[in-house]
């Protein structure tokens, strides 16, 4: 694709990325050194990822599942306080390499966490058993929200990009380096408006699993989406004058591996 945007613009761009970047990476010391202190002071916080396979001919009867059955059950469970907050993904173009559709549930106590299993012990997967007639697969995973930045609804006409990984270093030491590495461009693309809001999730049993962390962006519309690699690089440019997060760069190799990403649409959500 041309990039057709004005000099000038991407120049802005460039600009807004590097002033924004000096306050986010003199901040990035403190808020990992804060974590820790405040973890014991925070309520128990966890959260559930659900991935849903269906045959090419059966996305159209999932998407309706999804809409008609599901999102009027979270959206039930979240006025009893029973769930604190969902979205419903559903991929753009139907991919034999990874979901057709994706639940994000975020549970603020233990007990909204035990609510959920009843939940599914009496329609799996939130999905009763008519409705799974057009599901060939279901993947349930236990996940720990690690970090976000963002609107906490995602911003506008949101389009996601969700991104699964496989880390090769302890769980401690994949968090740091996602506060020092990862954080600091993910706040950069939303100083340059072409996201709204990011999370990041780490399996909490990730052995034997199709993915150990999942980046969860969501762009400023299909537009900034069109603008990722611009703002990508734009962001990078800036964030190697700090020479630690440029050791950061040089070893990520070492630390983790991208897998198949996947494009999709907010289906429901709140």
């Amino acid at each position: 694709m041309i990039d057709r945007t004005p000099i000038q613009t991407r120049t802005t761009w460039g600009a807004r990325i590097a002033a924004a970047l000096l306050a986010i990476t003199m901040a990035a010391m403190h808020d990992a050194a804060a974590a820790d202190s405040d973890a014991a002071a925070r309520p128990t916080q966890s959260s559930l990822i659900v991935s849903y396979r269906s045959t090419p001919a059966g996305r159209p009867a999932l998407l309706r599942t999804l809409r008609a059955q599901l999102a009027p059950r979270l959206h039930t469970l979240q006025a009893q306080g029973r769930l604190t907050h969902y979205r419903i993904l559903f991929s753009r173009l139907a991919d034999a390499n990874s979901w057709d559709a994706l639940l994000i549930l975020d549970f603020r106590t233990s007990a909204q966490a035990a609510s959920w299993r009843a939940v599914d012990a009496e329609t799996p997967a939130g999905l009763a058993a008519t409705d799974l007639a057009n599901v060939t697969a279901v993947e349930s995973t236990p996940s720990d929200p690690v970090g976000k930045g963002g609107s906490a609804d995602d911003g506008p006409d949101p389009v996601y990009m969700v991104v699964p990984y496989d880390y090769f270093v302890p769980t401690k030491d994949y968090v740091a380096y996602a506060r020092s590495y990862v954080f600091p461009q993910t706040d950069g693309w939303i100083a340059a408006g072409a996201l709204n809001a990011y999370q990041l999730y780490v399996a909490r049993y990730g052995a034997g699993r199709n993915w150990m962390s999942m980046l969860v962006l969501a762009y400023h519309g299909d537009n900034g989406l069109d603008r990722r690699n611009d703002v990508i690089a734009a962001t990078r440019k800036a964030l190697n004058a700090n020479p630690d997060w440029a050791a950061r760069a040089a070893g990520k190799g070492h630390i983790r591996t991208e897998k198949a990403v996947m494009i999709a649409d907010l289906i429901a959500g709140g």
